[in-house]
């Protein structure tokens, strides 16, 4: 197999000294220069001994010499070869030097092996890198990639250092030119665009703009949220082209004036668009300095103000994704917390089953905690949801009571009723439901009376037994094993008394 033999250096935004170097030897090398730049060869180990070589570009000899020869060199204006190395360098290379070059070495006798022979690409390096963001209708965000130059570009996505995963695309892929984000998206987007002698990069922080917010500004006073990102649309007259002139102002800065049916002054036109036929103006990528106190001020043809209000907007980075985390405590509670990864100003707001968690069943927190604790026994599919004013996320869990189950007791209707028992005090628990409920303490009785029947089986049976032993070994023998001799000695004892 043919090896791809390089060292590539990145010099950003450089058409003119890049450098490469090849190493030549080996046989099928693919080697690649710099368009301008240059490109060091590495072709013998030590042409000063070789009694006699030549370099050839398809049939066009560009470098030849050998022991006690002198070297000729085709191109010497731009390049430079160095013997006791063997390495070639050209300089200020063109699209010309692009092809196959071969390189023959002869021994004293004339004969040759087989040419080894390498294969030469020019390549413009890549120069400047562009990236256009652009939110779309549906909340997703497309961003293109794009650069100056460069031959046979190749194109990698990072998000936040890590490369972009399928999940978060909807469209294109992790080596495309475009691709397009889910809403959810945002951080440090980097687009990466290079070839064989070149790599440039370029890094934007994104944020989601899917969410679109409106807001009334028609009202004095109007209070409105845009979402950092996203897009504000605000409703500020109902008809501008009848208007003799109007004025908006930011503090005391104006973002956009009309006269008579026409825009005069819009400073952030490039992501933003005014609608003189029903007096909505439209800003898309809100940031955080959009924020704050807009004046609106309409004259007559007199020049006299006819109509001055005020509107206060605030920028607010929306909810991203909510985690549920629960936990049972020592008396059978469950504590569960909930949090965002991100949002300015949230609030939160739970339900279980459907409806709102009250205040009967939880142990502490409330409907607005971030942490709730519930009470013993309660179960079902609990919904935490965290909002703002430009968004909402919900993530939901299905919860059971945090007890050990310990017995079933069958009631007259035929329905099967469990009792808990919670991790400490077990004993007083049970102690506590029996005498609470006369069904389960008639099981609880019934169970009792089983225990004790098959504890008195047990003893009666291992008692016996023990006799049965007992009764096997004679009453006037006593055996006595010897450990260190094989005859078991057996003492008879007569009844006699000894002379």
């Amino acid at each position: 197999m043919k090896t791809v033999f390089g060292l590539l250096v990145t010099l950003l935004g450089v058409c003119y000294g890049v450098e490469t170097s090849c190493d030549g030897r080996q046989d099928g090398a693919l080697c690649y220069g710099a368009l301008g730049g240059t490109l060091v060869l590495h072709l013998m180990d030590d042409a000063s001994i070789i009694f006699r070589y030549q370099w050839k570009k398809e049939e066009t000899t560009i470098l030849s010499g050998g022991k006690k020869r002198n070297v000729t060199n085709l191109i010497k204006n731009r390049s430079s070869f160095t013997p006791k190395n063997g390495t070639f360098t050209i300089n200020n290379l063109i699209r010309e030097d692009a092809g196959k070059y071969s390189l023959e070495i002869f021994n004293s006798s004339g004969l040759k092996p087989e040419p080894i022979t390498l294969q030469l690409t020019i390549q413009a390096p890549v120069s400047s890198v562009q990236l256009v963001s652009e939110c779309l209708p549906q909340s997703d965000m497309r961003v293109s990639c794009s650069s100056g130059g460069g031959d046979s570009t190749q194109y990698s996505w990072t998000l936040n250092g890590i490369a972009l995963m399928k999940s978060q695309l909807l469209s294109g892929n992790n080596e495309g030119q475009i691709i397009t984000l889910r809403p959810e998206v945002s951080g440090r987007l980097v687009c990466t665009v290079r070839n064989h002698i070149s790599s440039v990069s370029k890094k934007v922080k994104i944020s989601s703009c899917g969410v679109e917010t409106y807001c009334d500004g028609r009202q004095d006073g109007a209070l409105c949220y845009g979402a950092l990102g996203g897009t504000l649309v605000l409703h500020l007259m109902d008809n501008a082209s009848e208007m003799f002139e109007y004025r908006l102002r930011k503090e005391t800065t104006e973002i956009l004036q009309g006269r008579q049916g026409k825009i005069v002054t819009n400073p952030i036109r490039d992501r933003s668009s005014f609608t003189p036929q029903n007096g909505t103006f439209r800003i898309n990528n809100l940031i955080r300095k959009d924020a704050g106190e807009y004046s609106l001020e309409i004259f007559d043809s007199s020049g006299l103000k006819s109509v001055s209000k005020t509107l206060q907007l605030t920028i607010q980075a929306p909810v991203s994704s909510v985690q549920l985390v629960s936990e049972c405590l020592s008396q059978g509670e469950q504590k569960v917390s909930c949090s965002s990864g991100g949002g300015d100003g949230p609030r939160h707001s739970w339900t279980l089953d459907g409806h709102t968690l009250l205040y009967t069943q939880l142990l502490s927190g409330n409907g607005g905690s971030q942490m709730i604790t519930l009470k013993q026994d309660l179960s079902g599919l609990l919904v935490c949801t965290v909002r703002n004013h430009i968004s909402s996320v919900s993530e939901e869990e299905r919860i059971v009571s945090c007890g050990y189950k310990f017995f079933d007791c069958t009631l007259l209707n035929g329905t099967y009723v469990s009792q808990w028992l919670f991790p400490t005090n077990e004993i007083q628990c049970m102690e506590q439901t029996f005498l609470t409920d006369p069904v389960l303490l008639i099981c609880g009785l019934k169970a009792a009376v089983i225990f004790l029947m098959l504890t008195g089986i047990f003893v009666f049976l291992a008692w016996k037994k023990n006799k049965q032993m007992k009764a096997k070994i004679p009453a006037d023998h006593n055996r006595v094993d010897y450990e260190n001799t094989s005859v078991a000695m057996v003492e008879m004892r007569s009844s006699a008394a000894e002379p």
